[in-house]
């Protein structure tokens, strides 16, 4: 069960990590919300990586059900799913222009 939540809790951990340092570095230092972005990325990552794990073992699981004389089953993600895998790309990208430049931009 924790598996399959297991890319969600990581991109919440990468935008909590991300708010936590917008804050730091709103009040404190600027810095604190570019060293966020490495935090972010890394979460991002790492969900990324789950959603790619998880979607081949499912496909592995699935195609070692099909037998010679069977039709090809549907082998599409869910959009949950993709839509899971946008948000990844998009956390990344933010979180390395924020690693890069968000001391800056505050």
């Amino acid at each position: 069960m924790f598996m399959k939540k297991k890319s969600v809790v990581l991109l919440m951990l990468a935008w909590f990590f991300g708010a936590t340092g917008l804050i730091l570095g709103l009040f404190f230092e600027p810095l604190w919300f570019a060293r966020s972005g490495s935090l972010i990325v890394l979460f991002a990552v790492m969900s990324e990586y789950s959603l790619l794990h998880g979607e081949l073992n499912r496909l592995y699981a699935r195609l070692e059900k099909v037998d010679a004389d069977m039709d090809m089953p549907d082998l599409t993600p869910s959009k949950w799913h993709l839509k899971k895998v946008w948000l990844s790309h998009i956390t990344m990208v933010l979180g390395t222009l924020i690693w890069g430049f968000g001391d800056l931009l505050l």
